[in-house]
């Protein structure tokens, strides 16, 4: 929602191509690999933080080059899906660092079951997920829809288990719910971004124009409806996505324990 006085959409473009040059290059330098084999808690710890910034470097950068991307080519429909997922990726990382980490890392001393809680955050915060995988990978595809069948109430005849051996997920709407409470923005651009991906009139707008003939639902019959809704948006997603990921991922590397800890 721009101001008078507010940087131009082509500012905000140039401004989030220099971000997301600068975690591209970021993720290309990384290179410590997932090797998850039990041993010092403060090492496993390590091992899976770095891993954790890799794969939030590699997937903010290339959802924010989907939203240049999408303006540069006025798909705008592509633009909001990317939007969508920056917000939830930027709570997600919040949400851990937040109520997850920093409840348990502010204690003077931590004993076993507290590193034990930790790698369990840790292994959550890598490898949760709603889907089972393990049943994908497998090919295990009438697994797969019994399992879908029983999360919808259907009756199946297979069990209502967690999906496959991975852990369960975080679910994102309490990551946006967390923050919304504390900043009112994130709440509205939460909202506007998904009204614009889901099958509804925000998404409808998007691929719609005007012309002195009227409204159009195409983008190809005038002027586009979804580029004076980019003038609006553009600024908020990147006030509540591009400096909060920077500040939270900081976080996130800070938990790292340094090499003459851990010896």
């Amino acid at each position: 929602m721009n101001e008078e006085g507010s940087p131009s959409t082509v500012e905000l473009m140039a401004l989030l191509r220099r971000g997301t040059d600068h975690l591209i290059n970021m993720a290309k330098g990384m290179e410590i690999a997932w090797d998850p084999v039990p041993g010092d808690p403060r090492r496993v710890h390590n091992m899976y933080v770095r891993n954790l910034v890799t794969s939030y470097v590699s997937r903010f950068s290339e959802l924010s080059n989907g939203v240049l991307i999408g303006l540069d080519n006025r798909d705008y429909l592509i633009y909001a899906l990317c939007g969508r997922s920056l917000i939830e990726t930027t709570a997600t990382l919040r949400y851990y660092m937040l109520r997850e980490y920093k409840p348990l890392l502010d204690r003077k001393t931590l004993v076993a079951s507290d590193m034990k809680k930790l790698i369990d955050i840790d292994d959550r915060h890598l490898r949760g997920t709603g889907f089972d995988w393990e049943s994908f990978v497998l090919r295990r595809y009438s697994r797969l829809r019994d399992r879908a069948k029983a999360k919808r109430g259907h009756k199946s005849s297979g069990g209502r288990g967690e999906p496959g051996a991975m852990p369960k997920q975080t679910p994102v709407g309490r990551c946006i719910d967390s923050w919304s409470k504390e900043v009112a923005n994130v709440g509205v651009a939460y909202d506007l971004f998904c009204d614009m991906v889901h099958p509804s009139a925000g998404s409808s707008f998007l691929v719609a124009s005007t012309s002195a003939d009227g409204l159009y639902f195409s983008k190809f019959r005038g002027d586009p409806v979804g580029k004076a809704i980019v003038e609006q948006s553009l600024l908020l997603l990147l006030s509540i996505t591009q400096k909060p990921f920077g500040q939270y991922l900081t976080m996130l590397m800070g938990t790292v324990w340094q090499d003459n800890e851990v010896e």
